[in-house]
């Protein structure tokens, strides 16, 4: 039987529609935005524990819950939560030394790198996708 320890990386690793039957799991973290995308389950002991993952997540996060609204009012409302959330992170990092932002943390994207990646990708699916700008990335 396979084993392993933790000097073994397995980020990225997809295992899917495996059986994990049996498999002794300790000292794991498992952080996936798509742990439970659509209607997949995830199991421990029999018992589907995504929504008690969707709940601690939301607890966690504030306004996590509205990612789900279904009208323009609950869109605007997640809107503002997003905005909050946001205003409240920036004020954050302007309170850090200057070079903090650059600072990458056991291979995570910088603050700055951060920002810079949700500007392009807000350009790409917003400017390009939805209102169809031919350079999307042109100022």
């Amino acid at each position: 039987m396979a084993r392993f320890t933790r000097s073994d990386d397995l980020r990225g690793a997809t295992f899917d529609g495996a059986d994990l039957r049996g498999v002794q799991v300790e000292g794991v973290d498992i952080d996936a935005p798509w742990l439970a995308d659509g209607d997949a389950t995830f199991r421990v002991n029999g018992v589907d524990v995504t929504g008690f993952v969707e709940a601690e997540l939301d607890r966690r996060f504030p306004g996590r819950e509205l990612r789900r609204a279904g009208d323009p009012e609950g869109l605007r409302a997640a809107w503002a939560a997003l905005e909050s959330t946001w205003a409240a992170t920036l004020e954050r990092a302007a309170a850090l030394p200057a070079s903090a932002v650059d600072v990458s943390v056991d291979g995570e994207w910088s603050f700055a790198q951060t920002l810079r990646h949700l500007v392009l990708a807000t350009d790409a699916w917003l400017g390009r996708a939805v209102l169809e700008v031919e350079q999307p990335f042109h100022p």
